[in-house]
């Protein structure tokens, strides 16, 4: 047993399991003498909701997530070299992908039993447009070990979630924001948006699938909850029924009881006179 390989089964786990799994591996490590491995695993630190479901899309959709963490690493080396309307494309392109990722962020934590609220969702969009400014930030979701949601910084937050209305100033790009002659790398830029954006699109696809199939198991489940409410409470009137079905036998038991020691006493009665009148006759016949 190591800390790397007890932090990724630990990060794979359902939030509600965390802090359970934790403590549990934590014993067995101080019950193998390991009290240094015991104290860093109980030093884990349970993530949040939103922590959680960018862990788990990096573990289950890492072909998604991929091509937000190369846009995040090309913004950083190009960014002084981009204009107005470069840079309002790859933020375009940025708002596009972070979207997609958000929607099947939100269908897996659905299928999970998740409840994923919109301030959740706005900090799981945080964490993943952090990446795009920050390399640690974009190691730290590719680890998928994150126990809070990241902070976005540079390139504009996006805080609200929506897409960018206006276009960028010289002032927003930064020092040397105005390079102009960049045809050729332009159309090498172009090209790997196109690919983003189909990339983007696929992924958009696939998280409204997984969505649809959210929806479906969620209907599912609430048509065999109602059943299981209708079957249970026509055994409780079942059950009445016969409890007084039971109490009604036990009273005819109790009648039929007292009737029995009724007669039982009435022949032990007529038996005491039988005898009493034979031994009568028997002094007249002598």
């Amino acid at each position: 047993m190591d800390l790397d390989g007890v932090a990724d089964e630990l990060y794979s786990l359902p939030a509600g399991e965390f802090i359970a799994a934790r403590n549990d591996l934590a014993k067995q490590a101080r019950a193998e003498g390991d009290r240094q491995l015991a104290e860093q695993i109980r030093a884990l630190r349970r993530p949040s909701t939103a922590a959680w479901l960018a862990n788990q899309l990096v573990r289950e959709h890492r072909a998604e997530i991929e091509p937000l963490l190369e846009l995040g690493r090309e913004l950083r080396e190009v960014m002084a070299d981009l204009d107005a309307g470069e840079l309002r494309e790859l933020t375009q392109q940025r708002y596009l992908l972070v979207s997609a990722l958000v929607k099947q962020g939100r269908a897996l934590g659905a299928a999970r039993g998740a409840r994923v609220t919109d301030e959740v969702s706005q900090a799981l969009r945080a964490t993943l447009e952090a990446t795009l400014s920050d390399p640690d930030s974009a190691q730290s979701l590719a680890s998928g070990r994150l126990t809070e949601a990241l902070s976005v910084s540079g390139f504009g937050s996006g805080s609200d979630g929506a897409p960018p209305s206006s276009e960028p100033t010289s002032r927003d790009l930064g020092k040397g924001g105005s390079v102009s002659d960049l045809a050729t790398k332009r159309q090498d830029k172009a090209r790997r948006l196109a690919e983003r954006v189909a990339e983007a699109e696929e992924a958009e696809a696939g998280a409204r699938g997984d969505l649809d199939t959210a929806e479906d198991r969620l209907r599912s489940a609430s048509q065999l909850h109602a059943e299981a409410i209708s079957a249970a409470k026509q055994l409780r009137e079942q059950l009445a029924q016969a409890d007084l079905e039971l109490e009604r036998q036990a009273e005819g038991e109790r009648k039929a009881r007292q009737d029995r020691d009724e007669a039982e006493r009435l022949r032990e009665a007529a038996e005491q006179k039988l005898v009493a009148a034979r031994a009568e006759l028997k002094k007249m016949s002598t």
